[in-house]
């Protein structure tokens, strides 16, 4: 004789079976890479360019005029950080010209604009990065909270 059938399950009360869980939710997209800062301030490590920007040729300080300016002429710098680091020193600095082979620096006061090749001479013109913008401003202060009714 074949076995009795199987008496069905009883009837469940348990809630229906939670959906399986979602997966996560993907990480918010990085923000794009920033550009480096742009130098500022007096700083004689800083790259230093020649007047006109980056690229513009190098050669002997000059003034819109074309001519020389005020300067001031020191001997025995052994490299371009110390001359930069002179002007940075100096008040009033707006340009150095740096003559390695002779250590010569010049502290410009004059506004330099612009550079001349002096056949024979190596003469290099920087300019200082410009100074750099105040920090911002704190908020105000925010007022008392009014006293109640």
């Amino acid at each position: 004789l074949p076995p009795p059938p199987s008496p069905p399950p009883p009837p469940s009360h348990a809630p229906p079976a939670a959906p399986p869980p979602s997966p996560p939710a993907p990480p918010p997209p990085s923000p794009p890479p920033s550009a480096p800062p742009t130098p500022c301030g007096c700083d004689a490590d800083a790259p230093w360019d020649p007047p006109g920007g980056a690229g513009a040729a190098q050669g002997a300080c000059r003034t819109a005029d074309g001519g020389f300016g005020n300067y001031t002429e020191y001997r025995g710098y052994g490299n371009l950080t110390e001359c930069k680091a002179l002007c940075c020193d100096t008040p009033g600095c707006v340009a150095i010209e740096f003559t390695a082979d002779s250590g010569k620096c010049e502290i410009h006061t004059d506004n330099v604009t612009r550079t001349e090749d002096v056949s024979g001479y190596d003469h290099n013109c920087y300019v200082p990065p410009p100074p750099c913008p105040p920090p911002p401003s704190p908020p105000p202060p925010s007022p008392p909270p009014s006293p109640p009714p």
